[in-house]
């Protein structure tokens, strides 16, 4: 569980010091000696505190962020139980899906599957931070699968 948690936290750091890289090239804030730090103008705004939803699939720890929860969730499906994994490339992608940054959605795709029927397996999980913790409200499981060509589908490769 450590290890499986580690490697999580490695490519979830990997991942966001990429995606740091490319923002920090694409747009600069400069907030002057003096301005409050809500001067700033590309500041979010400032966020109502929704409420928890009703139902959820999986809720994380307070102080987790989007990619840990993910990563929390699918568990197993990440790794095995000892690390070890059985596909060439990870990708995750995380998009802020409201002006707020409290929903978004995280999308986990596992490529190059050492098991022959199976191309790659997609994971998308749509997330809400609410009292203080991201809770996953909706989640899909994808395959592609060598035999079918390049579409996705929701049953298993056989």
């Amino acid at each position: 569980m450590l290890k499986r948690t580690l490697l999580a936290l490695a490519l979830a750091a990997t991942a966001w010091a990429a995606h740091a890289a490319d923002d920090a090239a694409a747009s600069t804030v400069t907030v002057e000696a003096g301005a409050a730090a809500d001067d700033a103008p590309d500041a979010p705004p400032a966020a109502a505190q929704l409420p928890p939803p009703s139902h959820p699939i999986f809720r994380g720890r307070v102080g987790e962020a989007p990619m840990q929860v993910a990563f929390s969730f699918l568990g197993d499906h990440a790794s095995d139980e000892v690390g070890q994994i059985d596909y060439q490339k990870l990708s995750v992608n995380q998009i802020a899906t409201s002006k707020d940054r409290q929903q978004v959605n995280v999308d986990v795709t596992m490529l190059g599957a050492l098991e022959s029927a199976r191309a790659a397996q997609r994971f998308q999980l749509k997330m809400l931070y609410a009292d203080k913790t991201w809770f996953i409200t909706a989640a899909r499981q994808d395959w592609k699968c060598h035999a079918s060509g390049s579409g996705w589908t929701q049953r298993p490769c056989k």
